[in-house]
């Protein structure tokens, strides 16, 4: 179960406090070792407690005084980066903040156009509506309007290339009988030809008794044919 979110703010009871600056405390420096640990960094942090004489530190005092030093010979640009002081904590917060409400604001904003857009619809008078929402409803007319023509457009393109799709595969369909029907009429013509022969002039495959039995041209024909 999720614990219950605390108020970022001022603790006024000094026993409440001093429980919870020890409590934090000593789940700060048990993250830090875990960061450590699980992403290989250096890490190095002091707390000073005012109710304590002695500031908590991890890992250690040199450990912490090696990590502090390397940090401060690290150009000035890199080491405010991503510094950051309640200060600019709670800025970071505010501006998150106000760019929630904007977009609520955005969003109400199109609600109250959408619901005048209705009522003139069904029969209210313009006359009714001050000029920032005639003109609100007006450019929220026209990008409609041109939201719609976009969709046409494209219903219509999407149409126009299924048209020419289909008569491409039409006229490849057309195109292979053209080529089918004269090669197929050749076919026949030699079967004609050849049935006015002599049947000792030309001789097919054996019939399984021995004999060998007279050519068919008729049987390359069908078969030629079954293959179109």
């Amino acid at each position: 179960m999720a614990g219950k979110k605390v108020k970022l703010a001022w603790i006024l009871n000094d026993s409440t406090r001093r429980a919870a600056c020890r409590k934090r405390t000593k789940g700060l420096l048990k993250k830090v070792s875990e960061l450590s640990t699980l992403c290989g960094v250096e890490v190095a942090i002091v707390a000073i407690n005012p109710d304590n004489p002695d500031p908590d530190t991890w890992p250690s005092v040199p450990d912490a005084i090696r990590t502090l030093e390397k940090f401060e010979c690290l150009p000035k640009l890199d080491q405010i980066k991503r510094t950051m002081n309640q200060e600019g904590f709670f800025r970071k917060q505010i501006e998150k903040l106000d760019q929630q409400a904007k977009k609520i604001a955005n969003r109400n904003q199109d609600l109250h156009l959408d619901t005048l857009l209705y009522q003139c619809l069904s029969g209210k008078s313009l006359d009714d509506l001050n000029s920032q929402d005639l003109c609100d409803l007006a450019r929220m007319i026209d990008a409609k309007a041109k939201a719609l023509e976009e969709g046409i457009n494209d219903l219509k393109g999407k149409e126009t290339h299924s048209v020419q799709q289909a008569s491409v595969e039409e006229r490849i369909g057309n195109n292979d009988s053209r080529r089918m029907v004269p090669m197929v009429d050749f076919f026949k013509e030699q079967t004609c030809f050849i049935e006015t022969m002599e049947p000792d002039e030309h001789v097919g495959p054996s019939n399984g008794t021995g004999a060998v039995k007279p050519f068919d041209a008729s049987d390359l024909v069908d078969e030629f044919s079954g293959d179109f």
